[in-house]
């Protein structure tokens, strides 16, 4: 089970959910404020007034995003169902970059009136791995199933 390639692709998904949890997205810089947009919420450092949008959509995709990696490690035994999960994997994770890109992070920035910095935030960059690991596991899923496929057309 662990020992095939896709599992520790799936597995690193299932980690870099985990750790956006605890790294923030995005920060917006202000004269007399720091504000940073985590996937928990938006975070202050200094008080600043405005009514914040509701982020619950961002931890509760994020969770179902691990925890479908974390239960498609242990369907090995059946590979096209893998495949599936994998590619509503993908879906979730482009669907959990769109609200980050298109949703909350131009409400913040109307909200501030400042532009946001992804750069100096590792929380942007864990999504887009976990993108790339499914597309790998999926590729390699595929690689095994052609390989068992060919094998039983000898038989």
């Amino acid at each position: 089970m662990i020992q095939r390639i896709q599992s520790l692709f799936l597995f690193l998904v299932f980690i870099s959910g985990l750790a956006t949890f605890f790294f923030p997205i995005a920060s917006f810089w202000g004269n007399m404020y720091v504000i940073k947009l985590s996937a928990l919420g938006v975070e202050e450092q200094f008080q600043y007034d405005a009514e914040w949008p509701n982020t619950i959509l961002l931890p509760v995709v994020l969770g179902l995003i691990s925890f479908l990696a974390f239960v498609t490690i242990f369907l090995y035994k059946r590979r096209m169902v893998q495949v599936r999960l994998i590619r509503f994997n993908l879906l979730l994770n482009i669907v959990y970059l769109g609200l980050i890109f298109f949703y909350y992070v131009p409400e913040l920035e109307g909200l501030t009136q400042t532009n946001a910095d992804y750069i100096s935030e590792p929380g942007i960059y864990l999504p887009i791995a976990s993108v790339i690991f499914l597309i790998l596991a999926n590729r390699f899923i595929m690689k095994d199933e052609k390989l068992i496929r060919s094998a039983d057309r000898l038989r």
